[in-house]
């Protein structure tokens, strides 16, 4: 940055955001423009601290600083107290740890209305203040992302002027305060991700004007009634992840601006009926999930709202399938897990949303019959049916989007169809049956497999070997037999690998030293022989149960000598040689006995040969010694 800047000398205005300035510091001259009222240097990462001499903009009203250090903790905000002028503040993402005393600096600016302050490691604030400058001016107030380890402070009830209080995920423990109340002009109140803990005050039930309330991943307690009836402008109401006990009240109907709605994670029940529901035309997210919750709604009912986002999941709805979502044709998710819903898919499921929906989850109810051959929502990208009571055979033609099929512990039966698209395929406790078909093998985007627990034979294909990114892979409890192939060792991405309980045999291929991402390996309970291969990446995978169940196996790994493994083996094949050719002689020398015994002509027939032998022998020897003699 060149100093010839100074020459405008009435410059107001100056924004410098989102440039790389890494290499040089904050200039000294830019506290030189008395009347600059606007000064935005966010997202420069300039180095080194922040020049003092910017306190000497006292027209400046508004101040960005928000990421513009790299990497430069501060330790001192005196500056500040000089820009009396300032209404908006916004010093996120600075590095403050060293800044202990950042309130007394904040506190001598009478005139700010906003003030940001978001993820830049506070880790004080003061319990209480004699005085707050900004009581009446304040309307945004921003502490998210700190360390605080405080109570929330009660001075905070004395801003009444804020609109905007936002402190989720800042330290802060122990009861909401009942001061919260007197601030009556908040429209967004987030204290999300802290440890508040007890029952919500009563106070809050004059924050009228709240549109967004968000307070979720804390340890809240007690009911929603009592506090929550007069918000009647909230657009959007995040309790997920705490405590909160009890029924929800019928008021929720009057909450006729509300977009969504999350209780998930709490411990509400009670019975929900369209009274809950009845104005709620603007409604687009509904999530109950993890509630003990009994949704009792007529089958004509028409809702009021068409939702984008639905999770049920642990909720009473079946056993019948909530009629009123066929009338949904927006949703883009929707889980139904666990929600007690039993029978056959009706006709009109398949058609709910078959252009937006794009993650389904049914799984863990007593849904059953057959699935159809094809699927008509055409933006489908997660399937999850496990855990039913499906039967028949796998869809054929499934949605080019689809990546994530989960359809374990069914019924299904057949063979694996060809999905080239899918991603993660979940399979396992079903009934399929066949060979394990090279069709998988066109699954090139393929990156996790489970195909446990069926009754699938035959030999792995080779062409496994292709799917290079696959991560997990696992075909355990089936039938498969041969050779574990060579070409596995192609597959550079396999982190889990898992063949145990089959009737593969052969030795364990070499090619497994390759896979250096492998963490996870089970061959166990096979009819594996031969030694172990040692190095490279199966070095790390030394547990023994990893080949157990494998007679015939050795190696360091399972503390088995391979020598006298052999040994044992060549003494034991010469053994039965000897036994088998002793046996064979002593079987053929008594069949010979008996046969002579019980033929009589036969017995005449063999003396008589063996006389006739003896005379010749006989006969032939007297020759030779005569002729012997005679020399």
């Amino acid at each position: 940055m060149n100093s010839s800047l100074l020459a405008l000398s009435h410059l107001k205005h100056l924004d410098l955001s989102v440039n790389d300035f890494r290499r040089i510091r904050i200039p000294e001259f830019i506290g030189s423009f008395k009347k600059l009222r606007y000064l935005n240097l966010s997202s420069t990462y300039f180095m080194g601290g922040i020049p003092a001499r910017l306190g000497n903009l006292s027209s400046l009203y508004v101040l960005d600083l928000s990421d513009a250090l790299d990497f430069t903790s501060l330790d001192n905000l005196d500056w500040l107290s000089h820009l009396t002028s300032l209404k908006n503040l916004d010093l996120s993402w600075l590095k403050l740890t060293g800044a202990p005393d950042w309130f007394s600096s904040v506190n001598m600016l009478p005139s700010l209305q906003v003030l940001s302050m978001s993820y830049v490691g506070l880790d004080t604030i003061p319990a209480s203040v004699v005085h707050v400058n900004f009581t009446s001016s304040l309307t945004v107030l921003d502490l998210s992302f700190n360390n605080f380890n405080s109570i929330l402070p009660k001075w905070l009830g004395n801003i009444s002027s804020l609109t905007h209080l936002d402190l989720h995920y800042s330290g802060f423990y122990g009861v909401i305060p009942d001061t919260i109340g007197d601030l009556g002009s908040l429209t967004f109140l987030d204290l999300g991700g802290n440890q508040l803990e007890g029952i919500v005050p009563k106070s809050m039930v004059d924050l009228r004007r709240l549109k967004e309330l968000h307070m979720p991943s804390n340890q809240l307690t007690g009911n929603l009634g009592g506090w929550l009836e007069q918000m009647t402008n909230l657009i959007i109401l995040d309790l997920r992840s705490n405590l909160f006990n009890g029924s929800m009240p019928s008021s929720f109907g009057k909450f006729s601006n509300l977009t969504e709605l999350n209780l998930a994670g709490n411990s509400v029940g009670g019975v929900l009926s369209e009274v809950h529901f009845e104005n709620l035309t603007r409604l687009r997210l509904l999530d109950l999930y993890g509630n003990s919750i009994t949704i009792s709604i007529g089958q004509s009912w028409v809702p009021p709202f068409q939702l984008r986002y639905v999770d049920l999941t642990k909720c009473q709805l079946g056993p019948q399938f909530p009629e009123w979502l066929q009338f949904q044709t927006q949703i883009q998710e929707l889980h139904l897990a666990d929600c007690k819903i039993a029978g056959t898919m009706p006709a009109w499921f398949g058609n709910i949303s078959s252009s937006t929906i794009t993650y389904l989850d049914l799984s863990n109810n007593q849904i059953g019959g057959k699935l159809s051959s094809s699927f008509k929502f055409t933006k489908l990208e997660t399937l999850s049916l496990d855990s039913n009571r499906f039967e028949g055979p796998l869809p054929t033609m499934l949605p080019s989007t689809l990546q994530t099929l989960y359809l374990s512990d069914n019924s299904f039966t057949g063979q694996l169809p060809i999905w080239p698209h899918v991603q993660s395929v979940a399979l396992s406790d079903n009934m399929l049956d066949g060979g394990l078909s090279s069709s998988i093998c066109q699954w090139t985007y393929l990156k996790f497999l489970d195909l446990s627990n069926n009754k699938l034979f035959g030999e792995i294909p080779k062409g496994i070997g292709d799917l290079i990114g696959l991560n997990n892979l696992n075909l355990s409890r089936n039938h498969l037999q041969g050779k574990i192939p060579w070409e596995i060792g192609g597959m550079e991405s396999l982190e889990s690998l898992d063949l145990s309980i089959n009737d593969l045999s052969g030795s364990i291929p070499e090619s497994l030293l390759t896979l250096y991402s492998l963490s996870y390996l089970n061959l166990s309970y096979n009819n594996l022989s031969g030694m172990i291969p040692t190095g490279y990446q199966l070095q790390t995978l030394n547990d023994p149960s990893i080949y157990m169940g494998n007679a015939d196996l050795c190696g360091p790994q399972i503390f088995k000598n391979c020598f006298m493994q052999e040994y044992k083996k060549e003494i034991s094949e010469w053994l039965w040689f000897y036994i088998s050719m002793i046996l064979g002689f002593v079987m053929g020398f008594w069949i010979f006995c008996g046969i002579l015994f019980l033929k009589d002509a036969w017995r005449h027939a063999y003396f008589h040969i063996i006389d006739d032998m003896y005379d010749w022998v006989w006969v032939q020897w007297q020759l030779i010694l005569r002729r012997l003699l005679r020399r």
